[in-house]
C-alpha cells in the first residue's frame, strides 16, 4: 500500500512539473512572448536600447521550441532553443553575442541557457512591429485616439475585431498600456 502510494506521489509529481513547462505569453525580462493557439511562438528581445532581435517558431508538446532570429537588414540568423521552466524560459542562441549591438550586452550564458524570470504575464497571440511611421493608439474601436505609437515599436495582440488589433504596449518603465490600431500599420513578427 505504501509503495502505492509513493508511486501516486510521483505520478502527480511528474504531472505537476509536465503542466510548468508550457510556454506561456508574457514579458521574461527583456524578452516579449507571444504563443498563439497552435503552438507558433515568436518574441521580442531587448536590452540597453543597443541589443534588439526577434525570434519565431513553434512549440512542442514538451514546452520547448526551436527557434530562429528574424528581421531585416545584414544581421545573422542564428537558431537556439527557447524552453519553459516553473517561473520563466531558457533562451539559448549559440553566437548570440554576434547579433547587432549585443556584443558587450548579452553575457556568455545566451550560449548555453540564459535564464530570464516573468515579470509580466501576458495574453498576448502574436507580436507586431509598428510599420507605420507612428499610429493612434485608441482606447476602444470607436475612439479617435490621443497617444500613438511608432514604427519599430513591439505590441502583443490581444485581439482581432474588422481591420483593427487589440493590443498591448509596455513601455520603457514596464508599464502596460492597453488600445486600438489600425491593422494595415502593423506587421507580425513570424518565421520568414
Amino acid at each position: 500500500m505504501t509503495s502505492a502510494l509513493g508511486l501516486a506521489g510521483m505520478v502527480l509529481l511528474l504531472a505537476t512539473g509536465a503542466q510548468a513547462a508550457v510556454l506561456r505569453p508574457g514579458l521574461y525580462e527583456g524578452l516579449m512572448l507571444a504563443v498563439d493557439g497552435g503552438g507558433a511562438v515568436s518574441g521580442s528581445f531587448a536590452q540597453q536600447g543597443s541589443c534588439t532581435f526577434h525570434i519565431a517558431g513553434r512549440a512542442n508538446s514538451q514546452g520547448a521550441v526551436v527557434v530562429r532570429t528574424v528581421g531585416e537588414g545584414a544581421a545573422p540568423s542564428i537558431e537556439g532553443r527557447l524552453s519553459a521552466g516553473k517561473e520563466g524560459v531558457t533562451l539559448i542562441l549559440p553566437g548570440g553575442q554576434q547579433l547587432p549591438g549585443c556584443g558587450n550586452v548579452l553575457p556568455p550564458l545566451i550560449d548555453t541557457g540564459l535564464a530570464l524570470d516573468l515579470t509580466h504575464k501576458g495574453a498576448w497571440t502574436q507580436l507586431v512591429n509598428v510599420s507605420a511611421d507612428k499610429t493612434a493608439l485608441r482606447k476602444s474601436p470607436t475612439d479617435a485616439g490621443r497617444a500613438y505609437v511608432v514604427r519599430g515599436d513591439v505590441l502583443g495582440v490581444v485581439s482581432e475585431k474588422a481591420d483593427l488589433l487589440q493590443v498591448e504596449f509596455v513601455n520603457g518603465q514596464g508599464r502596460v498600456v492597453r488600445g486600438w490600431i489600425a491593422a494595415k500599420d502593423a506587421k507580425a513578427i513570424r518565421a520568414q
